[in-house]
């Protein structure tokens, strides 16, 4: 079986070995030899920010990424109580092994700017959760906020600077959504698909299927991977039926998601697993990168392997799929000759 070692947000550069091809594919395929891997962001767990049990659960978390949230699971009179506790967190000795990120409330509600100026300071705040993002402007909203707020080296231009993720929940949004995925200047880094809130505002009913959410949820990827930005699905509501989730999960990663949203802590390893490549997969894939390679060295183009056809595109997938393996710590196998 493969090794899954603890994930983690900062991994070595990928370095890809450049190697003699068509001079159009090849620019193509490796138009760089040193990749740095993104976020891992397989699993994102909120965590309600009015919790102290919670909170302090979170430290020891699996999930890709903690979400301290100061929304929707915080009521109205418990959200000053909630940024106390969350700055403490955020400004504390410990912290979770995961990406550390902030819910905070939507931009016009109130409550936005003094969530902003309890965690932008923070030393451990990395990403922010713009719930109901309706356009660009928003996100220009929260980047000036964060060249205020955050320390130096977490602003526009320096080494660290706070990633953004921006929720789509409305009609308007899937409108605005190719404005809002190019804009971001450096901090723009994901975009997050929030099915009820979205359904709710478009009049949908959801139903076990999601046939109905088909549409948005593709517009969602596709926008996202134009743009180099992640996609994160929705949220399984069903928390407590592991055959629902892993259903969900499966789905999501065919539709090209990169991970999904989490609710509760026991559906973080049906996520975790359902977004990791499987031992057969990677397997396959570093079977494919080998021999696409060594075929090529001897000038052959397409060919045949466990009698289907290789090309550039296949071979491009291969390279994606691995580069995800690495991403979930996962051993990549040594392929020779007689691997093929």
């Amino acid at each position: 079986m493969l090794h899954l070692r603890r994930s983690v947000t900062a991994l070595k550069p990928v370095v890809v070995t450049p190697f003699p091809y068509s001079r159009c594919l090849r620019a193509r395929l490796l138009s760089t030899t040193q990749v740095e891997l993104p976020t891992l962001r397989r699993a994102l767990l909120y965590v309600p920010g009015s919790n102290p049990r919670m909170l302090q659960k979170s430290f020891d978390s699996q999930a890709d990424s903690i979400a301290y949230d100061l929304e929707d699971s915080v009521t109205p009179g418990k959200k000053v109580e909630a940024r106390r506790l969350v700055s403490d967190i955020l400004n504390g000795d410990r912290r979770p092994t995961g990406e550390v990120v902030a819910r905070i409330n939507a931009l016009g509600t109130g409550f936005e700017e003094e969530d902003l100026a309890a965690v932008l300071s923070t030393r451990h705040l990395e990403t922010i959760a713009l719930p109901k993002t309706q356009s660009a402007d928003h996100i220009s909203y929260l980047i000036s906020k964060i060249n205020l707020l955050a320390p130096p080296e977490k602003r526009t231009g320096g080494s660290r600077p706070i990633k953004i993720i921006a929720m789509i929940e409305s009609a308007r949004a899937m409108i605005e959504i190719e404005n809002i995925a190019r804009s971001g200047n450096g901090h723009l880094n994901a975009l997050l698909f929030a099915a009820e809130d979205y359904c709710a505002d478009v009049g949908l009913t959801r139903t076990s299927t999601r046939e109905e959410l088909l549409y948005p949820r593709s517009k969602l990827v596709t926008t996202a991977k134009a743009f180099g930005l992640q996609a994160i699905d929705l949220v399984c509501v069903n928390y407590k039926d592991p055959k629902v989730l892993q259903e969900e999960s499966e789905e999501g990663k065919r539709l090209g998601f990169d991970g999904k949203q989490a609710i509760h802590p026991n559906q973080i390893d049906i996520i975790h697993k359902s977004y990791s490549p499987s031992e057969k997969d990677v397997v396959k894939a570093a079977r494919i990168q080998f021999s696409f390679e060594h075929n090529d060295k001897v000038g052959k183009g397409a060919y045949t392997l466990d009698g289907a056809m290789i090309d550039a595109p296949v071979y491009k997938q291969a390279l994606n799929l691995l580069t995800k393996a690495k991403m979930a710590g996962l051993s990549i196998p040594r392929i020779k000759m007689e691997d093929i």
